[in-house]
């Protein structure tokens, strides 16, 4: 690249810039606002962008990760510091104040003092950071010119001609845009932008740099590496290690440059347009310094490995540098454009908002003080003394910033130079945050420790940077005392700046403290001190009544001189409007009068010359100059704390309000108000007609449902409630006006968007639930119609099944029974013969054919609600060892080990069918269990008794316990074991139903099952008294016992009469009523017993009994042997004293029937 490219490429770069701001100053607010917070974000990141290039990389490559504080401190200023820059933007906005002087000399009571000497620091401590800029632009001339040496020869080449030319070129730039305008409050909208573009610019140019460097400038990644690891012994960036006393220092540089310097101060502070802007810079800043800042160390190695031993690059330009030793000339044009960026940029804004501060703080004070003394009218008229004044200043800093680069070009590295200015502003930092935080801090005490810190700060800083380092004054200390070295005061080892910024500002913060206690405040520092600690303060009793002896005119006067005649006359007629009032011009100031000549002064000059220049005006002709100073000193302490009281309060409701006087004018709003509405800052002044907000949302689009702009005269119908919807936002905005006594409207602007989007909602959703629910209403109603059909013919199934059943019960058992009587009688018979094996396998087989019919009723009768519980109170534990007796042969039989666990608890439930439903499990535990042993019993939890039957038998899968319950249903396994039909475990869910007893299995593959029910334990102790059955293996001989049988199958009365006959019973049957009645009529003497089948032809076995007893007049012993299994059979056939046998019979039951009345018989 050459030295022509280089000066071509400065050319259209400012080219390019100035383009950029004229573009932007022409467009309006709207236009501007689109993309304001990106804007705004990138524009307070030009500083770090900017050290990026001169400071970071430089300092990276001699004390290696140390960089990193700098960027550390503006991230945390901006994440953990967010709330305190919330806190001073609302200050800064809400006193009016536009410079970082004016914040800290408001602070302590608008003194002159104060503000002067934060200017004076501002100024001489930005002169070294600016003289840098002019060394950066120096060297990259020299770089692309080939005139380039090291810098430590401290020689000056031939592009010196360039850089004039430029300070002239950047000089005029500065002036030109500045504006006309003489209001320090004027925002600078086209100089943001391009310094937004700038910032953005310089983050890329980095980032590309940096990636190329890495990728292919030098080789490979991998190869960069392998060269770096070999050479790190001798790159500092590598092998230091970090001092974290210089980590800390810069830490606190970083966090206090976000305000403290001037030109950063403006951009965060007085730029800042809304909050949402401030949030935009917390995230975008610490992003993109990040970003960038990975790049830093990387690109600081490899200059130092690049250029190691060679002595041609200074590692402040290793970013030019290393393209140009690679003759890569695009990316060194690119490098070049970033660093000339880097260098303007912090020079065009920060000598424009010197120039203001120094004007205002420094310069028109002296005018004012000695056009005081000359007569009031010596300088009639400052609105053009002003802006000159400005310009020259401007030229004043360029021109020493210029003059002092010569006075330490090639002794101080840029990043020293840098920082040597940062330490020099950090003098501002006591007063500063002291003055936010400590309500006791005094101008006198911020005065002197700014004196002492930096009187401190030029000894251990600036002295050095003039001085050779080799110098005696340097090495050895003034007059040879070593102790007062400059870079090692008072033995204090560490480096140069670590050094200058602990001792200043341990001198600063000593007398900011020593002077703060000496002296009290005064009451207007009181007073700011309050409005600085959001602290609620009361105003003296006595400041409306002050008033003071200057004249409404007077004022008017004085004012013109700053913003002439016009302006002033168009401001008060504003204000007279305001407060509905006529101003004389012979009437005195009262105190609002006089706060409002001093905010409109403070937009131009600043808070504290405004001040003085009303102290001035009042002072000739008020009684006194202190009834003047405390007038004033009252009127504005009093008046700005209230309106920040009451601006806090407003600014803090969610409605935007916006007061409106007589004439429809605006007069006051809130935040809100801004940020519903969205208007232009045209519109956001006092005074503007609610008809220009009206019109200007008119022609939108917002005001969609009028069909024409309403006429001024029409507003008053407006102060009923309406809604808005706005075109942009698509916001549905909510307005309510009130009238006023006297007058005008307070109206309130609420965002319902929501409220109105949820309306809608549920209108939408109510209205398709109604038809949701006249469609389901419809088919619940079809399908409840077809489900009571289907419940109907299901009912209508069941029924007939359980008729089916019981009727066919009869029918079927009829012949089963006789069988089963006439195997009996055989098996009686044949009890010698070798054919008893074959008669005992046929009443077995008669006998499982009847389980399987008995188990096949009962399930019928279950599903038909035919067994009804007959609820009893007793002990479990005789249930439980009449269970544990029954089943212990069969148990024996296979070799398994049948245990009872004993169990006194007393429950109340239907004792047979808890009996049939435990003999189903303890059956099927026995059928399923090889080897082992069974366990039943009962466990007491909580209040109620746990039944359990626990085998060790095969077990049954997880995947199968929801079936095992079904009739028919049984496990593969399982058949293996035993047969079965699989109607045990349905019998004994239905009874667990029946009982409303819960049941459950639990059970393991292989090492047995579980099955459980629970049920309460009786509250009552007084048990059921139970007619029990004899035993059935007791029974005696019934010889001689005379049997009646009536039963209308010849077979089961044949059968019947055969096995009462090898009982050696004298049988007798008869196949009807009227069978009976001839047999009666025969016999002399009644029969020992009746047996008789219930259901007969056109007759039952009741009524035939009942007739046998009437007949002979006694009481005959009588049993129904029948297929019906009904409970209101039970019943009246206990009424009758009548047992009941069901078929088919089992041959030892009904010998021990037999047995028992034959003793009962007997006994009578």
């Amino acid at each position: 690249m050459t030295g022509l490219a280089g000066t071509l490429v400065t050319f259209v770069y400012f080219l390019t810039q100035y383009m950029r701001i004229r573009t932007v100053d022409r467009r309006n607010e709207t236009q501007n606002a689109a993309d304001r917070p990106f804007v705004y974000a990138l524009s307070v990141a030009s500083s770090g962008s900017s050290w990026l290039f001169f400071g970071a990389l430089g300092y990276a490559a001699q004390n290696g990760v140390e960089f990193v504080g700098l960027f550390i401190g503006i991230v945390l200023a901006f994440t953990i510091g967010f709330p305190f820059l919330q806190k001073v933007v609302n200050l800064a906005k809400s006193e009016g104040i536009t410079s970082i002087a004016d914040l800290i000399g408001a602070r302590y009571g608008k003194s002159f003092s104060v503000t002067a000497l934060v200017t004076f620091i501002a100024t001489i401590g930005l002169i070294p950071y600016l003289s840098l800029q002019f060394i950066a632009i120096h060297y990259l001339y020299d770089a692309v010119w080939g005139t380039y040496a090291p810098h430590t020869h401290g020689e000056v080449h031939q592009s010196e001609w360039l850089l004039l030319s430029l300070l002239c070129f950047l000089s005029f730039f500065a002036i030109l845009n500045t504006g006309k305008s003489i209001r320090a409050v004027d925002r600078y909208e086209g100089v943001v932008h391009a310094l937004a573009w700038a910032s953005g610019f310089k983050f890329l140019v980095f980032l590309f740099i940096g990636i190329a460097a890495i990728a292919f400038l030098f080789g490979t990644p991998t190869e960069i590496l392998d060269r770096l690891i070999i050479s790190q012994a001798q790159i500092p960036a590598i092998h230091l290690t970090p001092s974290i006393g210089n980590i800390i220092a810069l830490i606190l540089i970083g966090a206090a440059s976000v305000l403290l310097l001037p030109s950063q101060f403006y951009l965060t502070v007085v730029e800042n347009r809304s909050e949402r802007e401030l949030r935009m810079a917390r995230w975008l800043i610490p992003v993109c310094l990040f970003i960038t800042g990975l790049f830093v160390l990387p690109l600081a190695a490899i200059g130092s490995l690049v250029f190691h031993g060679l002595g041609q690059a200074s590692p402040d330009l290793y970013f030019l540098s290393l393209p140009l030793f690679a003759n890569q000339n695009w990316l060194s044009a690119i490098a070049f454009t970033g660093g000339i960026s880097a260098a303007s940029s912090m020079l065009v804004l920060p000598a424009i908002v010197l120039s203001i501060m120094i004007s205002n703080d420094l310069v028109l004070p002296v005018l004012l003080r000695w056009s005081a003394r000359k007569g009031r009218d010596a300088v009639s008229d400052f609105t053009h003394i002003i802006p000159k004044v400005r310009r020259l200043v401007i030229i004043g800093i360029m021109l020493t910033a210029y003059l002092y680069h010569f006075t330490i070009f090639g002794k101080v590295d840029f990043s020293e130079l840098a920082l040597i200015s940062a330490v020099g502003m950090m003098q501002l930092v006591p007063p500063f945050v002291g003055g936010i935080i400590w309500r006791h801090a005094t101008a006198r005490g911020a005065a002197w420790g700014m004196i002492a810190g930096f009187i401190v700060w030029t000894y251990t800083m600036i002295l050095p940077a003039w001085f050779d380092h080799a110098a005696s004054f340097i090495q050895n200390g003034p007059i040879g005392i070593a102790f007062l070295r400059p870079h090692a005061l008072f033995g204090l080892e560490a480096s140069q700046y670590a050094n200058g910024l602990a001792w200043s500002l341990f001198a600063n913060l000593l007398f900011f403290l020593i002077g703060s206690f000496s002296k009290n405040a005064t009451p207007l520092e009181r007073i700011q001190a309050s409005v600085f600690m959001a602290e609620n303060s009361t105003s003296p009793v006595s400041i409306k009544n002050l008033q003071s002896s200057v004249t409404i005119g007077q004022l008017k006067q004085t004012i013109s001189k700053y913003i002439g005649s016009e302006q002033a006359h168009l401001a008060f007629k504003a204000f007279q409007e305001q407060e509905r009032s006529v101003l004389d011009e012979e009437d005195p100031a009262d105190f609002k009068t006089v706060h409002f000549s001093e905010q409109l002064l403070s937009g131009i000059v600043g808070s504290p010359s405004a001040r003085m220049i009303l102290s001035l005006a009042m002072g000739p002709t008020s009684v006194s100059q202190r009834q003047a100073q405390i007038l004033l000193d009252h009127a504005t302490g009093a008046l700005a704390q209230n309106r920040y009281l009451l601006q806090t309060a407003l600014d803090q409701m969610d409605q935007g309000i916006g007061v409106f006087d007589q004439q429809y004018q605006l007069m006051c709003w809130n935040r809100q108000f801004q940020l519903i509405l969205h208007l232009p800052e045209r519109l956001q002044r006092m005074g503007t007609p609610f008809s220009s907000i009206i019109s200007y949302l008119f022609a939108r689009g917002d005001m969609t449902d009028m069909n024409e702009q309403p006429l001024p005269d029409e507003l008053g119908r407006f102060a009923a409630q309406w809604r808005i919807k706005l075109k942009n936002t698509d916001q549905t905005i909510e307005i309510r006006s009130n009238a006023m006594p006297d007058g005008g409207l307070v109206t309130t602007f609420t965002d319902i968007t929501s409220a109105v989007e949820t309306d809608t909602v549920l209108r939408q959703t109510n209205e398709y639930l109604e038809l949701r629910v006249r469609e389901r209403t419809a088919e619940l109603t079809l399908a409840n119609q077809q489900l009571g059909q289907a419940q109907r013919r299901a009912e209508e199934a069941n029924i007939s099944k359980t008729r089916f059943l019981t009727d066919a019960g009869h029918d079927i058992l009829q012949p089963l029974n006789a069988a089963r009587l006439y195997s009996s009688a055989l098996n009686e018979r044949l009890r010698k013969s070798r054919e008893k094996e074959l008669v005992g396998n046929l009443d077995s087989s008669l006998e499982a054919v009847e389980s399987i019919f008995n188990a096949l009723l009962d399930i019928s009768r279950l599903d038909a609600g035919a067994l009804k519980p007959v609820i009893s109170v007793f002990k479990i534990d005789t249930i439980l060892q009449q269970i544990v007796r029954d089943f212990q042969p069969a148990a024996q039989e296979k070799g398994l080990e049948l245990k009872l666990v004993k169990s006194s608890a007393i429950v109340a439930t239907d004792s047979n069918l808890l009996r049939r439903l435990l003999q189903n499990l303890v059956s099927n535990a026995i059928k399923y269990c090889k080897s082992g042993k069974i366990l039943v019993g009962a466990r007491r939890r909580n209040g109620q008794i746990e039944l359990q039957v626990i085998d060790t038998g095969i077990g049954i899968p997880k995947s199968k316990l929801n079936i095992i319950f079904r009739e028919f249903s049984r496990l593969s396994e399982g058949m293996k074991e035993s047969d079965g039909l699989g109607l045990g475990l349905s019998i004994v869910e239905r009874i667990a139903k029946v009982l409303d007893l819960p049941i459950h299995v639990s059970s393991v593959i292989g090492k047995g099952t579980v099955f459980s029910l629970k049920m309460p334990i009786s509250k009552t102790s007084t048990l059921t008294v139970n007619e029990e059955h004899p035993a059935t293996e007791r029974y005696g001989r019934l010889d001689g016992l005379v049997v009646l049988c009536v039963d209308d199958d010849e077979r089961s009365l044949t059968g019947m009469k055969e096995l009462l006959e090898t009982w050696k019973c004298v049988a007798h049957g008869v196949s009807s009523g009227a069978a009976l009645k001839e047999y009666c009529t025969k016999q002399a003497a009644s029969p020992g017993v009746i047996l008789a089948d219930y259901n007969l032809k056109d007759e039952n076995g009741l009524d035939l009994v009942r007739f046998a007893r009437g007949h002979f007049d006694c009481h005959i012993q009588a049993a129904l042997v029948t297929a019906e299994r009904s409970e209101q059979l039970r019943d009246r056939a206990a009424a009758e004293d009548v047992s009941i046998i069901n078929k088919p019979v089992r041959p030892a039951i009904l010998r021990a029937l037999l047995s028992h009345f034959q003793q009962t018989s007997n006994s009578d």
